[in-house]
């Protein structure tokens, strides 16, 4: 087994076009066939530093990404950290940002933010952080960054008496979609969606996981999801913090793009939204809340003051989003047919269904 490392080693050393060659290779098990047993010599330190340090400006960003991806069974930090710094110090311009981009639409907890702030060692984070400052500070525009709640956001499952438990609110989908469609410069482009939510990873992340697993039907755009603990789950104050923690990390990722936040008026997103408009007013598009408990007008008012709008239905939140300039007429048209379809269907409660259609059509309008 020895001499096959080494033969493979050899031959992706000297391979002419290691990007194609690593591109039809399945890296994992490549990479787990470099751990050798306990006892024995582990080889992957080998191959890592030929792939991210030796080669690593022979790689395309997407194989790049695949690379990385595959390294998350390396359990040396300082192996996987410094070969992570080595990566993004080979990379500039579009190929740095596609390669950002790609690491966090990974469909598992080890996208982007987990793997800079839970597996480089101190040093490494700061450089790897500064050297996405540096990147950043190229572009002249700023990209749109959507980041949304989960529960009575997209699902109802807490405060929303109109819907039965666990319907995903007609046109959520399509919303989020035309956001990610309208708003961005490469329309679905892996990883400018981001779910924020106070729900904790669990042992293993098996909650975070599970999480994943229950959008991944939905037909959502590439996307990635930052969780919580169970320490936050005890009190409003504790979920906000959180999901404010999880915008700070946002913000040092993509510190080239403005955000969108939506939210509903539920838990703490209102909260969460104002003190994201505070510390960043000029990066903060707006904060759209979805009103699952009646909100007075004067709330409203209150709220509008500090950079929130909200609304009832995703009709009225297409239309908010296209008097921002973020999605088309045609897009609110999509949305709000979704939208109808969807109260047409067995997730309304029969009592509220003729309301909430009226309140689409009113806010498509407005």
């Amino acid at each position: 087994m020895t001499d096959a490392r080494s033969r493979i080693l050899t031959t992706l050393r000297e391979s002419d076009d290691l990007d194609a060659v690593l591109d039809g290779f399945d890296l994992e098990r490549l990479m787990e066939g470099f751990d050798g047993p306990l006892l024995a010599h582990d080889r992957r330190p080998e191959l890592v530093a030929l792939l991210c340090l030796d080669r690593a400006r022979d790689l395309s960003p997407a194989v790049l990404a695949k690379v990385v991806h595959a390294m998350r069974s390396v359990r040396n930090r300082a192996t996987f950290s410094g070969a992570i710094r080595s990566v993004m110090d080979a990379l500039e311009g579009e190929a740095f940002r596609d390669f950002k981009y790609r690491l966090n639409a990974t469909g598992d907890r080890h996208d982007l933010e987990h793997l800079v702030f839970e597996r480089l060692t101190h040093a490494d984070r700061r450089h790897v952080l500064r050297r996405i400052a540096e990147e950043s500070s190229k572009r002249q525009d700023h990209e749109l960054r959507i980041l949304s709640d989960i529960d009575d956001t997209v699902k109802c499952m807490l405060h929303d008496r109109r819907y039965a438990r666990g319907t995903i609110y007609p046109g959520a989908v399509a919303f989020l979609t035309e956001l990610d469609n309208g708003a961005a410069a490469e329309p679905s482009r892996p990883g400018d969606l981001t779910f924020v939510t106070a729900r904790p990873e669990g042992p293993k992340a098996l909650i975070e996981q599970y999480t994943r697993d229950a959008l991944a039907p939905l037909g959502l755009p590439p996307h990635a999801v930052l969780g919580g603990s169970f320490f936050n789950l005890v009190t409003k104050a504790s979920i906000a913090a959180r999901k404010l923690q999880n915008f700070e990390h946002e913000r040092q990722l993509f510190p080239e793009c403005r955000y969108l936040f939506v939210g509903d008026s539920g838990q703490a997103d209102p909260q969460v939204g104002a003190a994201m408009v505070a510390r960043a007013p000029d990066f903060v598009a707006r904060v759209l809340i979805h009103d699952v408990t009646g909100v007075d007008a004067g709330r409203r008012r209150r709220w509008s003051r500090q950079g929130i709008s909200t609304f009832e239905t995703y009709s009225g939140a297409a239309r908010l989003a296209c008097g921002l300039g973020l999605v088309s007429e045609e897009g609110v048209a999509r949305v709000h047919a979704a939208v109808l379809e969807g109260l047409a269907g067995d997730g309304p409660r029969e009592a509220s269904r003729a309301s909430l259609v009226a309140t689409a059509e009113r806010e498509v309008q407005a």
